[in-house]
């Protein structure tokens, strides 16, 4: 029987009212649904200057996006002390706030959905 190892770091502003059990239940779950290589994801947690300049680096654009998703090996990526990184999900807790309150949906839900579509996105680009 393989075991699934998977190790999911989370990090976040202590301002930011975030439910770190449920990220990690609702990650684990859905890469395995998925049958996403196994190692390390890391989640950040960001406000809206930082995800701007991270979708500069990344996105070479200006905008804060909800959501950016930087697989492992991606130009100028940094995963400081991990070596098996799968990839690193960022995502701008002012959009979250904003989205939930726009579509009338709890924190959880739209989290749910963001990192839902990243791991779409390392789906896409780790197949």
């Amino acid at each position: 029987r393989l075991i699934f190892m998977l190790r999911i770091d989370v990090s976040a502003d202590p301002r930011y009212k975030i439910d770190r059990r449920f990220i990690r239940k609702f990650l684990k779950d859905g890469w395995e649904k998925r049958s996403l290589p196994t190692g390390t994801v890391s989640v950040a947690f960001v406000g809206s200057r930082k995800a701007r300049e991270l979708a500069k680096k990344y996105l070479h654009d200006d905008q804060p996006h909800p959501v950016i998703t930087v697989p492992h090996g991606t130009k100028g990526a940094t995963f400081p002390g991990v070596d098996n990184t799968v990839g690193e999900i960022i995502i701008c807790f002012s959009q979250v706030v904003i989205f939930a309150a726009e579509q009338d949906k709890e924190i959880n839900t739209v989290i749910s959905q963001f990192l839902d579509h990243a791991m779409t996105v390392l789906s896409h680009v780790l197949s």
